[in-house]
């Protein structure tokens, strides 16, 4: 069995791209490139060129390699197409042969899968999520994803789950800065059109003005400020609001927080832990963890489609 596979984690900004070791889920130094969105050729050239180098610096020949996982933002079907409903790159319409213009592309087996499902299943086999049977993760950063694994895998064949960042956490309506154009799902006042790291800088933003942003925020909140203690009060109660329901609907005995937001939210962790009032029974406790792997997370996921070596 061969010891290594490339993991893609291509964004609707940047892709990455990283050689990984995987008896040991070791994700050697990783390529970040932008993610060209107007042209299919431009882009699948910047994938070659990109692999061309993994290999090259770490001195692995093609051969070597059991193949190469893809992550993206999108509903992965078994065939390889992608819905394109939610992956942001233009020419990645619905039905788009990820798989199949890949393969062609490197002359490799690609495998592909949503990218929560994946940085969950990496969260689950090396991350925060080891030592727990049934985890979570949740990705804060311009959308929120969820990818439930069980055992070590993700949960079901395809990300059945992934939109479920569109739980309804408020009524809808109550702040213009959160609700001026409606979320793509179409339910008002769900949890990514609140809770998101695009939508929580929209309603600062509001509240401060044009300058203020996330980093900031949780600087000020560190300081003690009372204001920012106020606004960030109301976050983690719209948070909580969807995570008691996720506890309700998979029972997970972690929730892991990734993403843009999560190394902010570290501090207030066990004040987040304290609102989570579900229990499917009276053994079950779920914890509250972040993203021990962060930016490696989807590189390293996508990868482990292959599986981890003896």
């Amino acid at each position: 069995m061969s010891r290594y596979a490339v993991g893609v984690d291509i964004g609707g900004t940047r892709t990455k791209m990283g050689l990984v070791e995987l008896r040991l889920g070791k994700v050697f130094p990783v390529k970040v490139f932008d993610t060209c969105r107007e042209s299919e050729e431009i882009f699948l050239d910047s994938m070659r060129k990109a692999l061309k180098q993994c290999l090259q610096e770490e001195n692995v020949k093609e051969d070597e390699l059991a193949g190469v996982g893809v992550s993206i933002g999108s509903y992965v079907f078994s065939d390889g197409t992608i819905d394109g409903m939610s992956c942001f790159v233009p020419f990645m319409t619905e039905g788009y042969p990820l798989r199949q213009r890949l393969e062609t592309a490197f002359s490799l087996p690609v495998r592909a899968d949503n990218d929560v499902r994946l940085i969950g299943l990496a969260e689950s086999l090396y991350g925060a999520g080891r030592g727990y049977r049934r985890t979570l993760t949740m990705t804060l950063g311009s959308g929120i994803g969820i990818g439930v694994c069980v055992d070590g895998a993700p949960l079901g064949n395809e990300a059945f789950c992934h939109l479920a960042g569109h739980v309804k956490v408020r009524v809808g309506g109550e702040f213009p800065a959160l609700d001026k154009e409606p979320c793509y799902c179409g339910i008002k006042g769900c949890l990514e059109s609140t809770c998101s790291g695009t939508s929580f800088e929209k309603y600062l933003r509001f509240c401060y003005g044009p300058d203020m942003d996330n980093e900031k925020f949780f600087q000020l909140a560190l300081k003690g400020d009372p204001e920012a203690a106020g606004h960030l009060e109301w976050y983690l109660d719209m948070l909580a609001e969807a995570l008691n329901q996720y506890i309700y609907t998979y029972c997970p005995d972690v929730i892991i927080l990734g993403g843009g937001l999560a190394k902010g939210l570290a501090p207030w962790k066990t004040s987040l832990e304290g609102r989570l009032k579900a229990k499917v029974h009276f053994r079950q406790k779920t914890d509250i963890c972040i993203s021990s792997l962060m930016e490696d997370s989807g590189v390293l996921g996508a990868a482990l489609l292959y599986g981890q070596t003896a």
